[in-house]
């Protein structure tokens, strides 16, 4: 098998679709995922976040989807699913993250009540930030990855004593046939 320079570096696409839910819609998933339940994340040296994991929305996983399909011009399937909530406090690592083998896609949509000074998605390679993402009620983030790309959500300030950050997180790898 031989390696190519994209498959090396991966992250050709970096890009934020904003609008793609309204407030009303963040607002009901979010009712749904406390409903649902979220575990606490809290090895502190890796992140402290509250998690929920595969959370049962197709319709709107269906859609995200196929929008990813769509920007990317790639058959794609969800391999990982979660919903991420931060609090004053809260943060991800980039150690945190694992590297992905091939090039697989990242969505992130943010679902937060309101944007959140500081509260950042960042994508590194090799350490270095390439991509930001900030808290953009109903934005879509795609991002694809690779292995020198690494994420990282960034500390949310205690100085935003109401602050709620939440996103859903996908992974998507081209589908097989």
């Amino acid at each position: 098998m031989t390696t190519t320079l994209e498959q090396l570096f991966g992250a050709r696409t970096m890009t934020i679709v904003p609008e793609v839910v309204d407030a009303t819609t963040a607002a009901d998933l979010r009712r749904r995922f406390e409903r649902a339940g979220y575990e606490r994340y809290g090895l502190l040296d890796r992140g402290s976040y509250d998690v929920l994991l595969d959370p049962a929305e197709p319709a709107l996983i269906g859609r995200l989807v196929e929008l990813a399909r769509t920007q990317s011009g790639r058959a794609l399937v969800v391999t990982e699913a979660r919903v991420l909530r931060l609090r004053p406090g809260d943060y991800l690592l980039a150690h945190h993250d694992r590297p992905r083998d091939g090039l697989p896609l990242e969505l992130v949509l943010d679902l937060s009540p309101s944007a959140v000074p500081g509260a950042e998605v960042h994508y590194r390679r090799r350490g270095k930030v390439v991509f930001r993402v900030e808290t953009t009620p109903g934005a879509l983030a795609i991002v694809e990855r690779g292995p020198s790309v690494t994420c990282n959500h960034t500390y949310v300030s205690k100085l935003h004593a109401s602050a709620e950050v939440v996103r859903l997180v996908l992974l998507l790898q081209d589908a097989t046939t």
